[in-house]
């Protein structure tokens, strides 16, 4: 398990935990899931025309939370993808 970048020798016991493979899939796939759905908003939200000045201020602020969620996402997304589904895949390889 010291193996991992995110675990070293002085990582405590109380911060280490045993998660189920495919429960941490799950949680990656909705992260995922999340990203698209972002995404898919804030693109439909252009297809939104309007001369109203404060409709279109809405547009903008709901199209920007949008898009920061879908980053935010995004960020998650790569942490799985970095931290643990490789040590995961690491593990299983090992037993």
């Amino acid at each position: 398990m010291s193996n991992h970048p995110s675990v070293s020798i002085d990582t405590p016991a109380s911060r280490l935990v045993t998660i189920d493979s495919l429960y941490l899939r799950l949680m990656n796939d909705r992260v995922q899931d999340i990203y698209i759905n972002t995404e898919h908003l804030a693109t439909a939200l252009e297809a939104i025309k309007t001369k109203d000045d404060v409709s279109q201020g809405i547009l903008v602020a709901v199209k920007a939370a949008l898009l920061a969620n879908s980053e935010l996402a995004g960020l998650v997304n790569e942490m799985f993808c970095d931290y643990a589904l490789p040590y995961q895949a690491e593990v299983s390889s090992n037993e």
